[in-house]
């Protein structure tokens, strides 16, 4: 029975999952000391990004870039390779670009060339992370930061460029974690230079409308508007979730029953559930990304979250539909005569699985940002090691494509390889099942079945019954003579004639019945006849009334069975030999 699990609980875990990574955030401390520069990187470092002053004019240039009508068009490219920031959280990076451009605004006029440092300074002064804010050094700085500080009091976060691995500076995680605070601690200073935000930012003008007791009271980074929003956008996921499996049952029935077939109600079900959870998430991601305002790590575990919960519920649908239409079409193909498509279905059923996961892994690996070439390249370099270690598998795996081609047997048939006598259950990409006639099932890699005879019972034409009957040896030649005449009479009777007298193409097969040998104990009738169709159990049943008849008219005749002898001579007196192993003659 397949494992159901329901779509509701597994997409409030994993976003209430997602979120404990943001928990040690509250007791991290979000200043960091300044360290001595590493090594400086072999690749070059674009111009951009190859200074704390070069990385904020290119923020503020590519934010505030306009179109020829006025209206705001950024650079976001640029504007995020100005974040440290995933970008696996992808667009949803916007709103926390607008935020920090909201608190620059907040400040008044950022003079670039005078409030950091430039690439001789960095080098010379050997940086690896500079603190544009509260604590900056350089001379303008002071002027324009000092009013805000002394009218707001002591800002709850700083504003930080480090140096990244890549050589590049960027404004720190750490500092993207925090800029809500920031930006909630100067929003009473109003906006001193460019415009607000709320006008660009949909987060911005949502939050602007919200009553003051829902801002600027945090708790682990987040508003308490943040985290109230953060339950009623998970709370109308699942709402989606079950209103998108009410209202889709009927169109996936109706789709169901035109191309495949009547499905049954738990397969139905299990097929919505997933469709049902990705589209619950994806609801969750297009709340999140236009209306929390989220930023920093929680904003991307959130969002990465997002991410894999669709991808792992498209898998999982497209999953379930691979098994609904497997199991309709097999239900069809135990209808058909020929069971090449019983053995085709669920070969075709575990290849879309393989691709399903396989591109499902991909998207994950994507979502989370990891890099594919270089596994790509890893497993190629693996590749060698991998071939030798895995000859056999792939053996059976060729073995299987020949069995498929070959056809020496299919599911269903009864067959007779190395001593393993039975019946075929499956025939896989590696292995093939077998039922033998005492109930055990034997798994046998296809590859040694490509190489070994294989005798297949279940297309032998008919059942050949080989038959020696004994009579006595002091039977006269007479009754041996009718003896034989009893038997081929038999065999001709209404009763048993039919199935022991057809043909097999253009060969007839008509009962054969000799007095053929002098055996050790018996005089032998040799009797074969070939039993058609090959249905065993009414071959058994066919041989009972023959062997029923044989007693029967035997008995009439006086004819005897033989049965084997000893003849015993006491000592001293050879003429009164003791046979042993026959009645007594009255």
């Amino acid at each position: 029975m397949r494992g159901r699990f329901k779509q509701t609980h597994l997409l409030l875990l994993a976003m209430c999952l997602s979120l404990a990574p943001i928990l040690p955030l509250a007791a991290q401390e979000t200043a960091t000391e300044s360290t001595e520069a590493e090594t400086p990187p072999s690749v070059p470092v674009p111009p951009e990004y190859a200074s704390p002053q070069a990385t904020l004019k290119t923020f503020l240039e590519a934010i505030n870039k306009e179109q020829p009508d006025g209206s705001p068009a950024p650079n976001w490219e640029k504007v995020f390779g100005a974040i440290e920031m995933s970008p696996a959280a992808g667009d949803a990076r916007q709103p926390v670009a607008w935020t920090l451009l909201g608190v620059f605004n907040g400040f008044g006029q950022i003079k670039v060339e005078t409030m950091t440092p430039d690439d001789l300074a960095v080098s010379e002064e050997n940086l690896a992370e500079f603190e544009f804010f509260p604590s900056n050094t350089q001379w303008r700085a002071g002027a324009l930061f000092q009013p805000a500080i002394d009218e707001l009091g002591e800002p709850p976060a700083k504003i930080v460029l480090v140096r990244t691995e890549s050589g590049a500076w960027k404004f720190s995680e750490e500092t993207l974690d925090t800029i809500n605070e920031l930006a909630s601690w100067i929003e009473p200073w109003g906006v001193h230079y460019g415009v607000d935000i709320a006008t660009l930012s949909t987060p911005a003008w949502f939050r602007s409308k919200l009553p003051d007791f829902l801002k600027g009271h945090f708790l682990l980074t987040l508003e308490y508007w943040q985290w109230f929003g953060l339950l009623m956008i998970l709370l109308a996921s699942v709402v989606v979730d079950f209103l998108s499996r009410l209202v889709l049952r009927p169109f996936v029935r109706r789709l169901a029953n035109r191309y495949l077939g009547e499905p049954d109600e738990q397969s139905l079900a299990y097929t919505l559930r997933p469709i049902g959870l990705a589209i619950g998430a994806a609801i969750f991601l297009l709340l999140l990304n236009n209306l929390l305002g989220l930023t920093g790590r929680a904003l991307t575990i959130l969002v990465v979250a997002g991410k894999v919960v669709v991808i792992v519920g498209m898998t999982w649908a497209a999953w379930a539909l691979t098994d609904l239409a497997a199991d309709v079409l097999l239900k069809k193909a135990k209808a058909t005569k020929t069971t090449f498509d019983d053995m085709l279905v669920p070969l075709m059923r575990k290849t879309f699985k393989l691709f399903i996961v396989a591109f499902g892994m991909i998207y994950v690996a994507k979502s989370l940002d990891i890099p594919l070439a270089p596994l790509l390249g890893s497993l190629g370099l693996a590749g060698l090691a991998i071939s030798f270690a895995a000859q056999d598998i792939v053996k059976n795996l060729f073995g299987g494509v020949m069995i498929f081609l070959d056809k020496p047997f299919e599911i269903g048939e009864r067959i007779n390889f190395q001593g393993y006598d039975g019946v075929i259950e499956e025939i896989g990409f590696r292995t093939t099942r077998l039922r033998t006639l005492t109930g055990h099932l034997v798994t046998i890699p296809n590859g040694s079945i490509t190489n070994e005879p294989v005798e297949n019972i279940g297309r032998r034409p008919y059942i050949r019954r080989t038959m020696n009957i004994g009579i006595t040896y002091d039977t006269p030649r007479d009754k041996i003579e009718q003896a034989v005449e009893i038997v081929r009479g038999i065999l001709e009777e209404d009763e048993l004639r039919e199935p022991i007298h057809q043909s097999v193409g253009d060969d007839a097969y008509p009962p054969r019945v000799y007095f053929n040998d002098y055996a050790d104990v018996s005089l032998n009738i040799i009797v074969l006849y070939w039993f058609m169709p090959p249905a065993y159990w009414d071959y058994i049943e066919h041989a009972q009334k023959f062997n029923l008849r044989l007693f029967e008219e035997f008995e009439k005749a006086g004819i005897e069975f033989a049965f084997p002898t000893q003849t015993l001579y006491l000592a001293g007196d050879p003429k009164r030999p003791l046979d042993i192993g026959r009645p007594a003659a009255t």
